[in-house]
């Protein structure tokens, strides 16, 4: 079974505190990204989310990977973003919930 990530979207608090708005929206496009990538979304996405240098500037880089069926997205957005975090991202087939790892 496919997972669609289509229902209605919730955020916790931690990802309301930690995240903008727009990294946010990033984090539910690259599932749309993934989804038009492999044959099915698996229930559970996982987002990593690190502040690093590439080419003298600092970038935010989005490393979007599943396991099963194989895929990988990626993104580097000039923002200054200190560390590193992961995002879990539930579709639970009547909502979709991210949320911090360390929330789970």
């Amino acid at each position: 079974m496919g997972y669609k990530f289509d229902s209605h979207r919730y955020i916790t608090r931690g990802v309301a505190a930690e995240i903008p708005l727009y990294i946010q929206l990033m984090l539910f496009e690259s599932i749309e990204v993934m989804r038009d990538k492999v044959e099915e979304l698996d229930w559970l996405q996982v987002v990593k989310l690190e502040g690093i240098t590439k080419d003298g500037v600092s970038v935010l880089r989005i490393l979007h990977e599943q396991e099963v069926p194989e895929g990988k997205v990626e993104y580097y957005l000039p923002y200054e973003f200190e560390g590193k975090q992961t995002v879990y991202v539930i579709d639970d087939v009547d909502h979709v919930t991210m949320l911090l790892a360390s929330e789970y």
